[in-house]
């Protein structure tokens, strides 16, 4: 995995996520992508998916809701592969309007 998505070694988590009035999904959608980072496992739609306990497009509506807010991006896959959704850091967040 690319050393930029696991710089540390643990979890890009920020405990902050939790003042930015998220819908459950949408918070919950965070912290499987921050696990997958601390992980070292891309996150890709596949990934989470195969952690996601919802409806797919209740991950998408969380995915969309998390992105307009600058908490996550959608970045291409290395060499081809599948999009891969990534943890801004929280001074990155655009607050909610």
């Amino acid at each position: 995995m690319d050393d930029a998505l696991n710089a540390c070694g643990c979890s890009p988590m920020d405990t902050q996520i939790f003042n930015q009035d998220l819908s459950v999904l949408a918070a919950s959608a965070y912290i499987i992508i921050a696990a997958l980072m601390g992980d070292g496992v891309k996150p890709n739609l596949q990934a989470l998916q195969a952690r996601w306990n919802a409806e797919y497009s209740a991950l998408d509506d969380a995915l969309t809701e998390l992105a307009a807010l600058n908490i996550i991006e959608k970045r291409p896959g290395p060499g081809g592969a599948d999009p891969i959704y990534i943890v801004n850091p929280a001074s990155m967040w655009r607050p909610r309007n």
